[in-house]
Order: C-alpha cells, then sequence, then structure tokens
C-alpha cells in the first residue's frame, strides 16, 4: 500500500511522458516505438564487417560468440537511444516490454535455427539490489513470449565489475575475466543459447558470458541487444 502511494505521488509530481513525443503516460508509447527503424545489415560481433544475419565471419572463427543480432541503430534513433537510458535509471515495466517487442521483431525464429533457449546478461547481486531490476532479463522475458521459447538463467554474476562504459577495451577484457559462472540450476550441454542485453559496444561482455556456455557444452552462443554503441 506504501509503495502503491508513493508511486501514485512520484506520477503526480513527475509525470511519466514519452522519450518521443512527450506524450503523457508512457516512458515509450506504442506509436513511436513502432517507429523504430530496425537495421537491415547485420555485422560481425568481432571485426564489425558486415556479416549476413551477424554470425561471426570466416576470419573470426574460434570466437565464443556464433553471432549477434542489433535491432537498431543510435544514429538513425535517437529515441531509442533515450528509451535505453530510460529503461536502466527510470525503470517502468511498460517500457521494458515496449523494447523487447523491438527485439522480437529484428529476429525470427528461423534466424536461430534449432534454438530452444532465451537467457540474459546477469548482473552480480550487490548490484541487482541497488537498481531493484535487471534490464536485461526484463527484456528476454519478452523475448521468450515472443519466440515460444523457454527463458532460463543460465549465468551467475560472481564479480561485481566496475562499469564496462567508462573501461576502455583492454580494461573492460581484464575487467570482465572470471566474472560469470555456469548457474547451478542451468544445463548448457548442446543447447543454442539467445543471450539477451541491452547493448553492445566492443561484446566483450558477451564474449565472456558465451565462452562460459560453451565451456559447459553449449552448441552455440548468440547474442541478442537493442543497438550497438
Amino acid at each position: 500500500m506504501i509503495s502503491k502511494l508513493k508511486n501514485t505521488l512520484l506520477e503526480i509530481l513527475f509525470p511519466i511522458r514519452c522519450v518521443g513525443c512527450g506524450e503523457e503516460g508512457e516512458w515509450f508509447c506504442g506509436s513511436c516505438a513502432s517507429r523504430v527503424e530496425l537495421n537491415q545489415k547485420q555485422f560481425c560481433p568481432i571485426c564489425w564487417q558486415e556479416n549476413l544475419g551477424g554470425r561471426v565471419c570466416m576470419d573470426c572463427r574460434g570466437s565464443s560468440l556464433d553471432g549477434l543480432r542489433v535491432a537498431g541503430s543510435y544514429q538513425k534513433n535517437p529515441e531509442l537511444a533515450k528509451a535505453i537510458q530510460t529503461l536502466k535509471y527510470k525503470f517502468s515495466d511498460n517500457l521494458a516490454k515496449n523494447l523487447g517487442e523491438i527485439l522480437s521483431q529484428s529476429i525470427t525464429q528461423k534466424n536461430y535455427d534449432g534454438a530452444r533457449v532465451v537467457s540474459f546478461i546477469p548482473l552480480h547481486q550487490k548490484r541487482l539490489r541497488w537498481r531493484g531490476f535487471n534490464q536485461a532479463e526484463l527484456l528476454a522475458q519478452t523475448v521468450s513470449q515472443n519466440l515460444n521459447l523457454p527463458l532460463a538463467e543460465s549465468l551467475l554474476r560472481q564479480k561485481n565489475t566496475s562499469q564496462q562504459a567508462k573501461l576502455s577495451r583492454q580494461e573492460r577484457m581484464q575487467n570482465l575475466r572470471d566474472a560469470f559462472a555456469l548457474h547451478p540450476d542451468f544445463s548448457a550441454k548442446n543447447k543454442i543459447v539467445i543471450l539477451v542485453d541491452d547493448v553492445a559496444s566492443t561484446s566483450t561482455t558477451l564474449l565472456e558470458a558465451a565462452q562460459v556456455l560453451k565451456k559447459n557444452g553449449a552448441k552455440e552462443v548468440w547474442g541478442l541487444v537493442l543497438a550497438r554503441g
């Protein structure tokens, strides 16, 4: 009851407005979300050369990540960038669902022939308690529902890492070393795992997470993100 009253008071004092059109009531209204231009081209997540479907190219074979699908572009969709930031720092169930719908539209089951499970990049328990939610998990929930695939907590974050955005590529790699472990209730053997996150900059987080899954028998690991940058 107290929580509901608090949320109602906050909405009165600081009304929720769409990051796209400014309409009151939603962080990212359905009309603005429907205008997000989905990427027609995908790229190798290692060298970033254009590559059909986002699969790792022949020159980059051996990577723990088999491919990456990026839903949209910051340059073409400034509202998408605002929505992603809003999801991280001004949480809304509605916003998570809208952005999850965009992720779902960017792929089909055909893109992941044989895929059996949707998962997500985990947060460390300390950061999860501070933020109160994991945006990657919320996005994955909608993707899972729309693709009619099971949702699984495949990984644990056993190291409370520094924020990746503030680090160089080399520092990111060092920061994430041994950060992930297989969840004790998850079997990766022979599975194709779709790992959901909000954004990918250097793909370091996805690569480290995929490495753990591959070491534990995953057949393929694909990343799925809203934007790259």
